[in-house]
């Protein structure tokens, strides 16, 4: 019996949903590695751990089925730029986190779905229509709010988060660019090899060993949390085209909020806040009009 492909209503409702499963759980494994690098572990240990776990998790959960296929890929060292983006966005994320509320941290990386839009036209041959500039233009006003250069209360720790955000929306363009080539489990699989082979040569230099079986299942945990997000997040961008995806990016926001009062008592400040509803105005009204350019273009000329 021959199955038939999804419509691309199907397709688009499966990238949304996948997205919002893997902004959850990118905001549990944030709150993970807040809790072990305030509790006297070196970043680069944590980082080193959400990539040797999230690569033991992919070996549980695929390789009985996949067999050698889950190591396959078409563009090897295209999947080696990506993962090493990935490494660097978290390798910088962690860092900021240990300073940053959650909140705060998560607001400014909300900023990466106007990255992506902006280059999407020179990247990735989406046409940027001049009401999208218009909402990206918006949108980064909005981080500027956050992020307050120049102003008495600036925390450079900040930059850390900038420059996460940066090597992340790089790492989605790459993911929509060649994911519609590559097996979801085999990208998300190579992904964390690269990684754990980056922060491997640098973690016996600062070494310590977990103190309690808690901290030992939060580094588990964090591989878990990263395999499953990253995974799904490669689903969401095979299927959709990226400025539709990037919006429910924003639903990261509502889990480091929830995280970071109930375990940290954070309490991030107003201009945080309007800030960050600046960014998501913005990038829905990008989704939006990404939507309509969609379904104009698959019901063609009337």
């Amino acid at each position: 019996m021959t199955v038939s492909a999804p419509s691309p209503a199907d397709r688009i409702l499966r990238a949304i949903v996948s997205t919002i499963v893997a902004m959850t759980c990118f905001a549990i494994l944030n709150a993970m590695s807040k809790t072990l690098s305030t509790s006297g572990y070196p970043v680069i240990e944590v980082i080193w751990a959400r990539y040797i776990f999230a690569f033991i998790f992919m070996l549980v959960m695929f390789l009985p089925r996949r067999g050698k296929g889950l190591f396959v890929v078409n563009r090897m060292w295209t999947q080696v730029v990506r993962g090493l983006l990935l490494f660097f966005s978290s390798y910088f994320y962690f860092h900021g986190v240990v300073y940053l509320s959650l909140a705060t941290a998560a607001s400014i990386s909300l900023s990466s779905p106007l990255i992506v839009t902006a280059l999407s036209s020179r990247l990735l041959g989406e046409p940027v229509g001049p009401r999208r500039w218009a909402a990206v233009g918006v949108g980064f006003a909005g981080a500027l709010i956050i992020v307050r250069p120049g102003h008495a209360d600036f925390d450079w720790h900040i930059l850390w988060v900038v420059a996460s955000t940066i090597c992340s929306a790089f790492y989605q363009i790459f993911s929509r660019r060649y994911g519609q080539t590559e097996r979801p489990d085999a990208s998300a699989t190579v992904a964390t090899i690269v990684g754990t082979v980056a922060a491997s040569p640098f973690v016996p230099l600062e070494w310590v060993m977990p103190a309690s079986f808690w901290h030992l299942a939060l580094f588990v945990g964090m591989g878990v949390m990263a395999g499953t997000g990253h995974y799904f997040l490669t689903i969401a961008y095979s299927q959709a085209p990226a400025a539709v995806v990037s919006p429910f990016n924003y639903t990261q926001l509502i889990g480091a909020a929830i995280l970071g009062y109930l375990i940290f008592g954070e309490s991030p400040d107003k201009w945080t806040w309007i800030g960050a509803a600046v960014i998501i105005a913005s990038g829905l009204y990008i989704g939006y009009r990404e939507r309509v350019r969609y379904r104009q273009a698959v019901s063609g000329p009337s």
